[in-house]
C-alpha cells in the first residue's frame, strides 16, 4: 500500500464521527432523488402501459344524443383515426344491508368483446356472456369496498326504473385510474362505482336504439400537440352541435388523468428540490472539514512536496478522501431511496387503481444517483484544499500564520462587550473572524429551518382550507342532487325528510364562459340571497353577498378570462338550448373558491327562463346517526334522485387522507432537518 493510501486510511478512521455525519447527509439526499424518481419512474412506466393495454382515448365527447350511423360522416375529421360510440349515465345503486345511497356511473360496453377503446381488464369473473341482457361487471375497488363477487346481486335505477342485475365479473380501466363522484376530491369506492352494461341493453334501457350519447376517439401521433387536439374538437364540436354537445374533453383535461398526470409531474419537480438542498448541505460540510484538515496538515503536505510528491498527487489524495465519502454516501442513499420507493409507491396504491404498480430498480436513476453523490463530495472536497495544495514547499512547510487580530464590530459597542464575559467574547469573534464557516453553519441551519417551516405550514394550510371549506363556505349536512331539472316541489318535499331542519334549493349551470379569445368552461351556482348553507366568502371569511343581477367571480377566474369589475361575459350553457347570453360581472373576490361563479337563484333562473328551478337541495340534519340512516332508506325509495352525499363524511375522508399523509411527511422531514441541524454545526 503507497504512503498516500496508509495516510488516507488512517485520516478516515481518525474523523470517523464528522465522516458518518456528512455521508449521512449525501445519503439522505441521495436517497430522497433515488426515492422519488424512481416513485416517479414506477407511475409513468405503469400510466403508459396501463394506458396501451386499455387503448386509451385521446378525447370524449359529451353530448344529449347522436345516431350511431351518422358518425363516421360527422366524426370525418383529419387527425382522427377511431371512435367509439358509447351510452354513459350517472346512476343509483343499492346493495342489501347498505343503508347510505351508492351511486355511480352506467357505461356502456360491446356485448361479445372488450372495446377497441378503452378497454377493461378484467379482475374476478368473466366478461360478459350470452345467458342474459340483465348482466353488469363493476368496477373492482366498489366490489371490494361491498365484499361482491361474480355470482353475485345488484340493483340499479336506470331510468328511473329499477333493474336487478347479475354481477359477471370485476374490472379495472386505465379510464378511471382515479375515480371521483360528482364534487368528490378524493375517491370514494364505498360510496361511487362504475357499472359496465351490454350496449344493446343500455340501449334498450335508456331508450337510445342505435343513439349514443358520447363518443370516443383515438388520433394521429402527429396530431397530438394541443393545438391540433383544440382544432380537432373545436370541428367536431362543430359537426355535432346539432346533437347537443355538452363538453369535448381532450386527454389533459379527463379527470383521472388530470389528477394523475399531476401527481407524477409534482414528483418530478420534488426529484430535483429536495435532493439539492441536502447534497449543498453536505457539499458545504465537507468544504469546511476539508479545509480544516488541510490547514492542520499544512506542514504535512509542505513535507511531501519537499520529497517529491506533485502538486497533482497530493490534490487526488485529498480528492480520494471526497470520493470515498461520495461512493459511501451514494450506495447508503441508493438503499435507503430503493426502500422509500417501495413505501411510496404503496402508498400510491391506496389511491390509483393500476393492474400492476411494483416499485423497480432503475440502473439509469441509480448510476445518476451515484454520481451526483460523488460531484457534491468531490466539489466540497475541491474547494477546501485547493488554496493549500498551490502553496510552494517552504511557505506550506511554515505553521500558517494567525489571522489579524482586528476588533470585531460588536468591541465597538463598549456597554454591550464590557457586559459580557469572556467566553462568550471568544464565541462571538471566533463567529465574527472565520465568516466562511459562519455562513456555511447559517445557510444549512436556515435550510433546516425553512424545511420544517414549510412542512408545518402545509399542514397549517390544508387544514385552514378544510375548516374554511365545510365550516364558513358549505354549512350543510347532506346535499342531493336530482337527474334533473325539478320545480320547488322537490324542494318542499326534502323538508318533510324525518330529521331535516332546515333546505335550501340550489340552482347549478354547467357552462363555457367566454371573454374574447379567453375562456373557460366551469359551472355558475344560483343560491337564494339569504342563503345559510351555502355561503360565498372572501379570504378573510367575511360572507360576500351575490348581486340581484349579475354574477360573482373569483379572482382566479377573473384573471385567467382578463375580466374586471363591470365587464361582461358571454356564457354557453352546456345543457337546454345552448344559447349565447350576456352577463355582467358585478363583484370579484379573493377567496380560496377556486374558479367558483356564484349568482343569485331567481336572477339565474331568469336568465335561463326557468322559474323556481333547482338541480339541488341541501339540507341540515339531526346529527344523530338514527336519523341519517332514516333519511337515507327515504331518499333510496325517490327514483329522482341522482347522487346523496354527506357532507359530514366527506370531511372525515379528507382529513383523514390528509392526517395520514401528512403525519409520516412530518416524521420525515423532521429526521431529514436534524440531519441538516447537525450538518450545520460541523
Amino acid at each position: 500500500m503507497k504512503v498516500l493510501h496508509r495516510k488516507l486510511m488512517r485520516e478516515l478512521f481518525a474523523a470517523k464521527g464528522v465522516l458518518v455525519a456528512i455521508i449521512s447527509i449525501i445519503a439522505v439526499g441521495i436517497g430522497c432523488f433515488i426515492a422519488m424518481s424512481s416513485t416517479y419512474d414506477n407511475l409513468e412506466y405503469s400510466r403508459q402501459s396501463y394506458y396501451r393495454l386499455c387503448q386509451m382515448a385521446d378525447f370524449s365527447v359529451e353530448l344529449k344524443k347522436v345516431p350511431v350511423g351518422d358518425l363516421p360522416t360527422l366524426t370525418d375529421v383529419p387527425g382522427v383515426t377511431s371512435i367509439l360510440p358509447r351510452i354513459v349515465f350517472e346512476v343509483t345503486a343499492s346493495l342489501d344491508g347498505v343503508e347510505k345511497p351508492l351511486s355511480g356511473q352506467a357505461v356502456s360496453l360491446p356485448a361479445h368483446e372488450n372495446a377497441p377503446i378503452n378497454r377493461i381488464v378484467i379482475k374476478q369473473g368473466s366478461y360478459f356472456t350470452d345467458q342474459r341482457q340483465e348482466e353488469v361487471i363493476v368496477n373492482d375497488a366498489f366490489a371490494r369496498a361491498h365484499n361482491l363477487r361474480p355470482g353475485d346481486h345488484i340493483q340499479l335505477i336506470l331510468n328511473n326504473r329499477l333493474q336487478d342485475l347479475l354481477i359477471v365479473g370485476t374490472a379495472i380501466s386505465s379510464e378511471f385510474v382515479y375515480l371521483l363522484g360528482p364534487g368528490g376530491l378524493v375517491p370514494e369506492p364505498d360510496t361511487y362505482g362504475v357499472f359496465y352494461l351490454k350496449h344493446d341493453y343500455a340501449e334498450d334501457v335508456f331508450g337510445f336504439e342505435g343513439a349514443a350519447n358520447q363518443i370516443l376517439g383515438h388520433l394521429d401521433p402527429e396530431f397530438q400537440s394541443p393545438d391540433r387536439v383544440r382544432q380537432i374538437l373545436d370541428q367536431l364540436e362543430l359537426n355535432l352541435d346539432d346533437y347537443g354537445v355538452f363538453s369535448t374533453t381532450p386527454l389533459a383535461q379527463q379527470s383521472s388523468h388530470w389528477f394523475l398526470k399531476s401527481e407524477i409531474d409534482g414528483l418530478k419537480v420534488s426529484a430535483t428540490i429536495l435532493p439539492t438542498i441536502f447534497l449543498i448541505v453536505a457539499a458545504l460540510a465537507l468544504n469546511l472539514l476539508m479545509s480544516r484538515m488541510a490547514e492542520q496538515q499544512r506542514t504535512v503536505v509542505g513535507t511531501l512536496k519537499a520529497l517529491g510528491y506533485s502538486n497533482q498527487e497530493i490534490f487526488l489524495h485529498f480528492i480520494q478522501f471526497g470520493l470515498l465519502i461520495g461512493i459511501a454516501g451514494g450506495l447508503l442513499g441508493i438503499l435507503i431511496g430503493y426502500s422509500l420507493a417501495g413505501a411510496m409507491t404503496a402508498q400510491y396504491r391506496n389511491f390509483f387503481e393500476f393492474p400492476s404498480l411494483i416499485n423497480q430498480m432503475y440502473p439509469r436513476v441509480i448510476l445518476l444517483g451515484m454520481l451526483i453523490s460523488i460531484f457534491f463530495a468531490v466539489l466540497g472536497t475541491f474547494r477546501g484544499v485547493r488554496s493549500v495544495v498551490r502553496l510552494s514547499p517552504a511557505e506550506a512547510m511554515r505553521p500558517k500564520p494567525p489571522l489579524r487580530a482586528r476588533r470585531i464590530f460588536l468591541e465597538k459597542i463598549h456597554a454591550f462587550w464590557n457586559a459580557i464575559d469572556f467566553r462568550w467574547q471568544l464565541v462571538l469573534r471566533d463567529i465574527f473572524r472565520n465568516r466562511t464557516r459562519t455562513l456555511g453553519g447559517l445557510l444549512s441551519a436556515t435550510v433546516g429551518a425553512m424545511l420544517l417551516l414549510v412542512t408545518f405550514s402545509m399542514y397549517d394550510s390544508a387544514f385552514a382550507l378544510l375548516n374554511f371549506q365545510y365550516d364558513k363556505l358549505l354549512l350543510s349536512d347532506i346535499d342531493i342532487s336530482f337527474k334533473d331539472d325539478h320545480d320547488y316541489a322537490a324542494l318542499f318535499e326534502s323538508e318533510q325528510l324525518a330529521g331535516v331542519d332546515y333546505a335550501e334549493p340550489l340552482f347549478h349551470i354547467g357552462c363555457t364562459l367566454k371573454n374574447g379569445i379567453h375562456e373557460k368552461k366551469t359551472g355558475i351556482t344560483g343560491i337564494t340571497r339569504t342563503a345559510q348553507l351555502t355561503i360565498p366568502r372572501d379570504t378573510a371569511g367575511n360572507r360576500v353577498e351575490v348581486p340581484e343581477t349579475g354574477i360573482l367571480v373569483t379572482r382566479k377566474l377573473a384573471d385567467i378570462l382578463q375580466i374586471q369589475a363591470g365587464d361582461s361575459l358571454e356564457m354557453i350553457p352546456v345543457t337546454g338550448d345552448r344559447i349565447a347570453r350576456q352577463v355582467p360581472v358585478m363583484k370579484i373576490i379573493d377567496s380560496y373558491l377556486g374558479l367558483s361563479v356564484y349568482a343569485d337563484f331567481e336572477y339565474l333562473n331568469r336568465l335561463m327562463g326557468e322559474s323556481q328551478t333547482l338541480t339541488s337541495v341541501q339540507l341540515k340534519t339531526n346529527p344523530r346517526p338514527s336519523v341519517t340512516r332514516q333519511i337515507y332508506r327515504q331518499v333510496k325509495q325517490i327514483p329522482a334522485i341522482q347522487s346523496v352525499t354527506s357532507i359530514r363524511d366527506q370531511k372525515d375522508k379528507l382529513q383523514e387522507v390528509l392526517v395520514d399523509q401528512m403525519i409520516v411527511m412530518i416524521v420525515v422531514v423532521i429526521v431529514f432537518s436534524c440531519l441538516i441541524f447537525f450538518g450545520s454545526i460541523l
